[in-house]
């Protein structure tokens, strides 16, 4: 999907895709120039060439992260900008289901079955910074209202669920926020 986003932006894209029917896909896009079907760590990528590395939505899935930002850093030119998000666990939902005694392993969000890692607004930092980089800008995202209501879009009871969703954002984010959006640089 990314790939597809900055198709007409003429940049050079490469990606890592664990899945091997979503890399395949990837590469079939043909906005890629290059697409490994592998983890990060095994992914034969060249040294010193990104100015710019996204992790969305992929750390949480690796076994050490902090390794995998690191190998991801000997890719980058020394002054690339890392766009990096992670789920937060501390979300009023995953609390909620915790004070109940509650813990479910869910087919995607911030209990996605797949996820070896789980993330604070402080531990997601903090995972950043021991792998070398300073974090210039945290922000958060909501639920993604788009994908989990559908059918809602463009009713009034969705349009003010989306406003009290960004109201409660910016009141209390560690609460609300439902990922962390993080930019790195060294």
């Amino acid at each position: 999907m990314l790939g597809e986003l900055v198709k007409d932006a003429g940049l050079t894209v490469d990606g890592v895709e664990l899945n091997a029917e979503w890399a395949d896909l990837a590469r079939q896009g043909g906005n890629y120039r290059n697409v490994w079907a592998s983890t990060i760590e095994a992914a034969p990528l060249p040294e010193k060439e990104y100015r710019l590395v996204v992790c969305g939505d992929v750390l949480e899935h690796t076994p050490d992260p902090v390794a995998v930002i690191r190998r991801l850093r000997q890719a980058a030119t020394d002054d690339a900008t890392f766009i990096i998000s992670v789920p937060n666990i501390a979300h009023v939902a995953v609390r909620m289901m915790l004070l109940m005694g509650r813990f479910p392993k869910m087919e995607r969000g911030p209990l996605d079955k797949t996820h070896l890692q789980f993330f604070t607004k402080d531990t997601a930092k903090e995972m950043v910074e021991a792998a070398g980089l300073k974090v210039r800008r945290i922000t958060c995202t909501g639920v993604p209202l788009d994908e989990v209501w559908k059918d809602g879009q463009g009713g009034a009871v969705y349009k003010a669920s989306t406003k009290l969703q960004h109201a409660a954002l910016a009141v209390a984010p560690r609460l609300f926020g439902f990922q962390w959006i993080m930019v790195a640089g060294a």
